[in-house]
């Protein structure tokens, strides 16, 4: 009995020690390589990957597990853990080579930052995120030298310009290659992404980066890649919430222009209206107001964003999932722009020698462009110019007009009710490769890719309109437009002792087509019937359609050796259905040479080198940028007659046209020094040959007139010179244990330079235009030489142009006192910015951070045409249009001596003439800094949340956007990046707050 006693009790204690061994709880920190604390790791039971957790932002973490289990202890950049749990650990993270060696994708294989002759710009996610814009690369301005980033607008839909390293062309298309996740898309599906998708968006500059790309890579390319879910981590989600107010970025511009008992003085002192009339104005309608209008027409706008994001996997699945939307209305009344949008990545290990992935995104957008354009005095670029006396809204009930009595203007609200319109589009873009390693260092990997794109557009102007007297009309158009992507590639790498080989062979083909059908009508006589089929007039249809293909094969062979002397070598044969059978085949190459002189053993024992990378590179890239049909000769309708249709030549072809070139050599260097400070410095030369330009014809060659004002053939003709400097640094300034402090700052210098025109030409001046091409010369603006206002007499004085109108000829003493376009002359002045820079700084404590972004361009300039309207007391004095002007309107000449900036009133108001002419005193400097973005944010602790399992992180931040701007610009808006700024849609600035949210 007492022996079975004592085997109970053995087992009781034997089976109570096994359950108390069962769980333990696990504490312990994480920190980085340099023993800082390491918050984010994920960290995972071995056989309960389901249950896991993360590392706080002190690197601290509690885990309950069983004892002996091993934990993954894994995060972005640094290598996974395995490791035994045990009640205290101490995990050090080490980087990984993709941390320490930055991944880029070049052409079509992904390398070591480090390892490649490349000129390659990565700007990662955490600088693209929860920005208060609709345009996902808005934030990359100022990022990446030589990258000219300008926003020209400020409807939310608005596009942004971008040029790498100059203008590549005179004549064809200037924009930068986009390639999202491997297949080429177009600026619409970047437009329509999520910004919280994007992993990374890399600049390719130089020939040894594009020339692989060949046919479409002249101007750059730009390679975004998405986020994807990573192997063995529990599934991520994470919630972010966006609420901005978008206000006008600068209003210096409206707040010069006069007030309402200055516009009143002004009448009294220059004559235009007798003190009786004046007194008039104020009692009828002055009555103490002073309304500024730009303040009604810009009025603060806000905008909504919300997404959500899913992510994880396994050895065998990986996947990223969102969805999200964004509403934004413009400043501008009548504009706005709604979009939602969706994304699929999965990544699938079928076999240890088949993997497999797709990438989907679809998104549908809603865009209301702003019905009032820049010469528009309703809610337009003149709006600001309307009397301050005069008010849209009713003095008595305060409620808004539908008309402005003494404007005899319709206010914006009547307008856009009568006047509806807006746009949709669905855009579909999907892409699926599948990759075969059946022998060691053998990848072979084909890759599928759709872009779609279809569009709807209506307009209407209802009868109701005040100008529409009745008589209602109606518009709508459908488009489609697909893009489709097949590559192919075999890469095999091989090494022996210290030789490294990597040899890729290409096949690639494109295939672009788009159809579009329109249909408009008048005559619809109620406002309820607004549909097609009541039109009674004007009734017409029309139908075009497009397409083009590219059929391309290339190869690339990489070596290195001992990873210190690499060689890159490219070439690339593409065939365009643009250019006619004799012209079709494009031949591409180029070659890279990067020399890693730290590891030479004279320089591996200088400390204070961390790295020193030499790299040259000279290649070609080709662009056929123009309308397809250009070489072909064709007839179509130019007319009828007798009720039938006339045919004539619509274009006469060139079927000798051909690829336009580029030739570009770079050479660079790239330092890391005192393990705190990255530099890089290169220079390149970049020649545009063969270009691919509209010569004019004759009108005797029978051809109907394009828009430039005149019958045109495209011709390979000319040359172009675009060579400059980029220089970039990164600075780790201060760095504690829970704290630190970076900043950055890059800039472009470009200079560019017409070598050769057509036909023989030294100078082009575009007709109607104020564009000057001169061989020898940058691309110039030609304008009469304003002198200024002769101190004596108070008449305005231009500079006679010498024979030859390409030299700039200033002579005090052959002056001129009216005004003509005879005075055209070469200002000297260069069309396009040659400085564009950016600088930030950013600092962490604990769980605050601040980040903060400028942007600068230098020796920008712009023809200001909104000073012949404010500035000119021609259209104040107008009684019928009572408009506003600024009040330097009253530093005019009144005596002999006086150094004023407008002529006398006398020589003023003779016929024919006005304060302000379209001269050289229109042509302004408009050189600009702005504060892009600002982020002030604080990443909650993990300890804050409490002791629960759901919410894993939380950060709370506020962001602004162009918060401030300098520059002494008298225009609208110094940013436009056109040659007029004239009415332009200014730009916005915006201070948002923002939630994120991971569970």
């Amino acid at each position: 009995m007492k022996v079975r006693i004592w085997m109970l009790t053995l087992c009781l204690l034997t089976g109570l020690s096994q359950v108390l061994a069962q769980t333990i709880t696990v504490k312990g920190n994480v920190v980085d390589e340099n023993g800082e604390a390491l918050p984010g790791v994920s960290i995972v039971p071995k056989l309960a990957p389901k249950t896991g957790t993360v590392s706080n932002i002190d690197g601290n973490f509690s885990i309950s597990v069983r004892s002996g289990e091993k934990l993954t202890f894994s995060f972005m950049g640094y290598n996974s853990q395995e490791l035994a749990a045990s009640a205290q650990m101490k995990v050090r993270m080490q980087p990984s080579d993709l941390m320490l060696n930055d991944v880029v994708v070049v052409g079509y294989m992904e390398r070591k930052v480090a390892n490649t002759s490349a000129s390659v710009v990565k700007v990662s996610a955490k600088d693209l995120a929860m920005k208060p814009v609709a345009n996902p690369l808005d934030a990359v301005q100022g990022k990446v030298s030589g990258l000219q980033v300008f926003s020209s607008s400020g409807e939310p839909s608005a596009r942004l310009s971008m040029a790498l390293h100059g203008q590549g062309s005179l004549g064809a298309g200037t924009g930068l290659l986009i390639i999202l996740d491997g297949m080429q898309v177009s600026m619409n599906v970047l437009q329509s992404m999520n910004q919280n998708d994007i992993e990374s968006v890399q600049f390719l500059k130089d020939a040894a980066a594009t020339s692989i790309y060949g046919a479409r890579a002249a101007n750059g390319v730009m390679y975004v890649t998405t986020k994807r879910g990573r192997t063995e981590t529990r599934p991520t989600v994470n919630l972010r919430a966006q609420y901005a107010v978008s206000s006008l970025a600068n209003t210096d511009y409206f707040d010069q222009l006069m007030s309402g008992p200055e516009l009143l003085r002004y009448y009294q002192e220059t004559g235009i209206y007798t003190p009786a009339e004046i007194a008039a104005f104020k009692e009828n309608y002055f009555k103490e107001t002073d309304f500024q209008w730009y303040k009604y027409v810009y009025q603060p706008a806000p905008m909504y964003t919300a997404d959500v994001s899913v992510s994880g996997g396994t050895t065998g699945v990986r996947y990223y999932l969102s969805g999200g939307a964004l509403s934004q209305d413009g400043l501008r009344m009548g504009s706005s722009y709604k979009k939602v949008y969706g994304r699929i990545n999965l990544d699938a290990n079928l076999a240890e020698w088949v993997k497999a992935n797709v990438n989907t995104q679809v998104s549908y957008d809603d865009t209301q462009v702003s019905p009032f354009g820049s010469n528009n005095a309703v809610g337009g670029g003149l709006a600001a110019m309307n009397a301050p006396f005069a008010s849209p809204y009713d003095p008595n009930t305060g409620l808004e007009l539908e008309r402005v009595p003494l404007l005899d203007l319709s206010t914006p609200k009547h307008v856009i009710s009568t006047n509806p319109a807006k746009t949709n589009a669905f855009i579909l873009s999907a892409n699926g490769s599948l990759t075969l390693t059946p022998i060691k260092n053998l990848t072979i990997r084909s890759l599928a890719g759709l872009e779609l794109n279809y569009g709807d557009s209506r307009s209407r102007t209802l009868p109701s309109y005040y100008r529409a007297y009745g008589n209602g009309s109606s518009q709508r158009a459908y488009s489609m437009a697909s893009n489709v992507t097949l590559t192919n590639t075999v890469a095999y790498n091989m090494g022996f002792d210290d030789h490294h080989i990597t040899a890729l062979l290409g096949h690639e083909y494109t295939n672009y087509k788009d159809d579009g059908f329109s249909a408009s009508g008048s005559g619809i006589l109620d406002d309820r019937l607004y549909l097609l089929n009541n039109a009674t007039q004007s009734k017409s249809v029309g139908e075009d359609t497009n397409s083009y293909a590219f059929l391309s094969f290339f190869t690339q062979l990489s070596y290195d050796f001992s990873e210190r002397y690499f060689v890159d070598l490219v070439l690339r044969n593409d065939a365009s259905s643009r250019f006619g059978r004799n012209k079709r085949n494009g031949l591409f190459w180029s070659l890279g040479l990067l020399w890693k002189a730290k590891s030479e053993s004279f320089l591996k024992d200088v400390s204070w080198l961390n790295e020193l990378d030499l790299k040259a590179s000279y290649g070609t890239q080709g662009n056929s940028s123009i309308p397809p049909y250009s070489t072909s000769s064709y007839v179509g309708k130019v007319g009828q007659k007798k009720g039938g249709m006339s045919l004539g030549f619509v274009s006469l072809g060139n079927p000798d046209l051909g690829w336009e070139h580029q030739s570009k050599f770079t050479v660079g260097a790239k330092a890391r020094l005192f393990n705190r400070l990255d530099v890089n410095l290169e220079y390149y030369n970049r020649i545009t040959s063969d270009m691919l330009f509209e010569v004019p014809l004759p009108y005797t060659s029978g051809l109907p007139v394009s828009s430039a004002g005149y019958a045109t053939r495209y011709e390979n003709v000319g040359r172009y010179l675009n060579h400059g400097v980029d220089f970039q640094v990164n600075a780790d300034l201060l760095r504690g244990r829970d704290w630190g402090v970076s900043a950055n700052i890059n800039f472009n210098y470009n200079r560019d330079k017409v070598l050769e025109l057509f036909e023989g030409r030294q100078s082009w001046h575009e007709p109607g235009g104020q564009l000057a091409y001169i061989v020898g010369k940058p691309i110039t603006f030609v304008l009469p030489l304003y002198k200024g206002v002769n101190t004596q007499t108070g008449v305005p004085e231009w500079y006679n142009p010498g024979t030859d109108k390409d030299q700039t000829r200033r002579d005090d003493s052959d002056v001129v006192s009216e005004y003509t376009t005879a005075l055209n002359q070469n200002t000297g002045v260069s069309a396009y910015t040659p400085f564009t820079g950016g600088w930030g700084i950013s600092a962490y404590w604990k769980g605050f951070y601040v980040n903060a972004d400028f942007f600068l361009a230098l020796g920008k300039h712009m023809i200001s045409m909104d000073k012949q309207f404010y500035e000119n007391d021609y259209h104040v004095r107008n009684r019928e249009g009572n408009y506003n002007g600024s009040r330097k309107l009253f530093d005019y000449w009144k005596q002999p001596g006086d150094n004023t900036e407008f002529p006398s009133l006398d020589w003023v108001r003779q016929a024919n003439h006005q304060s302000t002419y379209l001269d050289s005193k229109m042509l302004e400097n408009a050189s600009f800094m702005r504060l892009k973005n600002f982020t002030l944010g604080y990443d909650i602790p993990r300890k804050s949340l409490g002791k629960q399992n759901i919410v894993r992180s939380a950060k709370v931040f506020f962001t602004g956007r162009n918060l401030l701007t300098f520059t002494k610009f008298r225009g609208i808006d110094p940013e436009v990046n056109r040659n007029v700024s004239y009415g332009v849609n200014p730009n916005t600035k915006q201070m948002s707050v923002g939630v994120e949210i991971g569970l």
